[in-house]
């Protein structure tokens, strides 16, 4: 008598189950600022542009959650605060993109694909504005970082998210560097500190 053998499979449901996993959540810590001590200017309001800056196809931070542009704007948010009577602030996000690029193709017979890299750039901006929207002064701050980029758009991602947590905290140093080089005249410090006017200082464009 002839022995059959069959190989059990699992339920059709239960594979695309396996398929529709969701990857998993890149490793770290939320992209915020609130535990670092707020930079204060003296001026009544702060206005943080909402603009997302579009950098094309091939930009993968406008995908992520929060987005390239996005993290920036949570940068200005939870760093500056208003500390005036007059006078107002604009947060600018002028840059914001991780674009996909390939590499350099190598030279001779068994030369393989170069694959491709993520580049991360960030450019922000705060202006200082007077009466009749007159500039009186202005500091910008831009990091870039790069990372290898994998073909699996869920390890892709991973990676973009990872690569865009550590250029927005570099981004974070950066600009505080250039306001204070910058903007000096216009920072609330030490014992000058004075209670914001009432009604609120804070404000967003939508």
């Amino acid at each position: 008598m002839k022995r059959r053998h069959f190989l059990l499979l699992p339920p059709l449901g239960v594979l695309a189950g396996c398929a529709a996993s969701p990857p998993p959540a890149p490793e770290g810590p939320e992209i915020s600022y609130s535990y670092l001590p707020k930079l204060r200017l003296n001026v009544a309001s702060i206005d943080i542009d909402e603009t997302r800056p579009n950098a094309g196809p091939t930009d993968v931070g406008r995908s992520l959650r929060p987005s390239a542009a996005e993290a920036v704007q949570i940068m200005g948010r939870d760093r500056l605060a208003a500390f005036g009577t007059q006078h107002s602030a604009r947060f600018i996000t002028l840059r914001a993109a991780i674009l996909r690029e390939r590499l350099p193709s190598q030279s001779g017979i068994f030369a393989s694909d170069p694959g491709e890299r993520l580049n991360c750039t960030l450019t922000c901006r705060l202006e200082i504005r007077g009466a009749n929207d007159l500039r009186l002064g202005f500091a910008e701050a831009t990091v870039s970082r790069t990372a290898p980029s994998e073909s699996n758009l869920a390890a892709r991602e991973r990676t973009a998210t990872s690569l865009l947590r550590r250029a927005t905290f570099d981004l974070n140093t950066e600009f505080e560097f250039q306001l204070r080089r910058a903007l000096r005249d216009w920072l609330v410090e030490g014992e000058r500190a004075a209670p914001p006017p009432p009604g609120g200082v804070t404000r967003e464009s939508l």
